[in-house]
């Protein structure tokens, strides 16, 4: 979920799926009678919301289930993650405030406190206006990936959560802590939109790129000393009390995992490719470097997101009916359970992070120094007037070694 303010929030739970920090200033809406244009497509409903719509509002619909289309695209290749089959996903857009508030205020935000978020139940709200130059699709292209992340790798709601925790609503419990969540959802609203001479979305360009907001910000905090620890950061539930700093961590340290960290956990991933034969390498190698992919600056490296994905496909290897058990044990209410279930959830992603750290023999904390250097490296090369991408230096050498070019990374 977009967040206006830098104050942090009060605990809402599980009301809404995954939270984002950010800032922006609202801008009034037009008066007039609130009408509903909607445009289905073949993975989305949605459903635009606003004063006096006319026939532009079939338009506008329109025109943002492409966009969300060509993002499903995006989010299905992090790690070919298909989605289970099912209706399509709602998506609604705001054009006026109010409307957006009252909508939040169901899942007790504050009024004029967010721009968008995801539900429990995979459904989106966006308030579908551009924010101190903050464009609207930026918040649909995150809460979008919230959404996916709900359809095809939560885990269905065992039976057993219904029959011992009274009052439990949630068909799904997440996979997905939300250190990784948001942190790839904010690396994500990255993408540069292309249009025709008609508006028309052509292109999603620099998915994945630096988000310039998140890092001024991030650099500020590393330069202050004011910089939330990685380990605390990594610790946090949905619940807890964060503000715009956390978000900035998380998103600093997805980033920096894709991009530059993690030359210990490419290696990892090597030898396992290795063991499992030249074909598999040779693969990876031509997966990481097409240049003929849709996004070819959608950079997920295998080493780290995909592996951090596949766990949360898996439940992190958790033995599910025994945590069901533990969490139920001592839940009084389904906010308790939630909260159980996510802090082990949580604290099962991670030990595998530190797993992965641990074969190049560092801790958390010793990693965390690097990446506070590699990050203000990278705020002075963006004030320098460009930047560079870090990648894992195994990935450019299997490259060369292969014969082929890398595409635009």
């Amino acid at each position: 979920m977009r967040q206006r303010s830098q104050w942090p929030l009060s605990p809402i739970g599980l009301a809404v799926i995954l939270l984002l920090a950010g800032c922006a200033n609202l801008s009034g809406d037009a008066g007039g009678v609130l009408e509903t244009a909607q445009y289905s497509s073949e993975h989305y409903l949605v459903r635009l919301v606003g004063p006096s719509l006319g026939a532009g509002g079939d338009e506008l619909a329109r025109r943002a289930a492409i966009l969300m289309e060509r993002m499903f695209n995006v989010y299905a290749g992090l790690d070919e993650l298909p989605l289970p089959p099912g209706d399509p996903m709602p998506f609604w857009l705001h054009l006026d405030r109010r409307d957006y508030d009252r909508q939040a205020a169901l899942y007790e935000f504050p009024a004029m406190a967010t721009n968008g978020f995801c539900t429990t139940s995979g459904e989106v709200h966006v308030y579908y206006r551009t924010l101190d130059g903050h464009p609207p699709e930026a918040t649909a292209m995150h809460e979008g990936f919230h959404q996916y992340c709900h359809r095809g790798l939560h885990y269905p709601a065992p039976p057993e959560v219904f029959q011992r925790v009274s009052g439990y609503r949630l068909a799904k419990i997440p996979t997905v802590p939300l250190w990784l969540a948001e942190g790839m959802a904010m690396n994500v609203e990255s993408g540069r939109i292309e249009r025709d001479h008609n508006g028309l979305i052509i292109g999603i360009d620099d998915v994945g790129s630096i988000n310039r907001e998140r890092l001024d910000h991030l650099a500020k905090l590393i330069n202050g000393g004011n910089c939330p620890s990685v380990r605390h950061t990594l610790n946090l539930i949905m619940g807890d009390q964060i503000n715009s700093d956390y978000y900035s961590v998380m998103w600093g340290v997805v980033f920096d995992l894709r991009m530059a960290s993690g030359e210990a956990i490419f290696r990892r991933e090597q030898r396992e490719l290795e063991r499992a034969g030249p074909e598999a390498v040779r693969a990876a190698i031509d997966a990481a470097i097409d240049p003929l992919r849709p996004y070819p600056y959608l950079r997920w490296p295998v080493p780290v997101a995909g592996r951090l994905l596949r766990a949360c496909r898996a439940v992190w290897g958790l033995d599910v009916p025994s945590l069901v058990d533990i969490c139920a044990a001592g839940a009084r209410e389904p906010r308790d359970f939630d909260r159980q279930w996510n802090r082990r959830l949580t604290q099962a992603a991670l030990s595998e992070v530190e797993k992965l750290l641990q074969d190049n023999g560092e801790t958390l904390e010793q990693w965390e120094v690097g990446w506070k250097k590699r990050m203000l490296t990278l705020y002075a090369e963006v004030r320098g007037g460009g930047y560079r991408y870090i990648e894992p230096p195994g990935i450019r050498k299997a490259a060369s070694a292969s014969g082929r070019k890398p595409g635009a990374w």
